[in-house]
């Protein structure tokens, strides 16, 4: 089993809330992000205050992803598809 970036997990928990939230209609919450992005409660926790300071989710009880955490999860999106046609991931 491979580790995963950082950059791969806090890419893995927006894409959790951003899949959420177009699955149900709804905000996630924390306990099913961390289910869904593989990632354990407390680390999750962490993640996600790191995540609403850089203003990419809200702090609620059940966070979201703010516009500016769309258009970065598109853009990381973009780039991990040009790094894959080139083999580096």
């Amino acid at each position: 089993m491979t580790r995963r970036e950082r950059w791969g997990v806090l890419a893995a928990i927006l894409r959790s809330l951003d899949e959420h939230l177009r699955d149900s209609g709804e905000n996630a919450r924390v306990t099913r992000v961390a289910i869904s992005a593989n990632v354990p409660y407390d680390r999750l926790v962490a993640y996600l205050k790191e995540l609403a300071q850089a203003g990419l989710v809200t702090e609620e009880r059940m966070p979201r992803l703010t516009e500016k955490g769309k258009q970065f999860l598109v853009h990381y999106r973009q780039w991990a598809e040009v790094l894959s046609r080139f083999g580096l991931t």
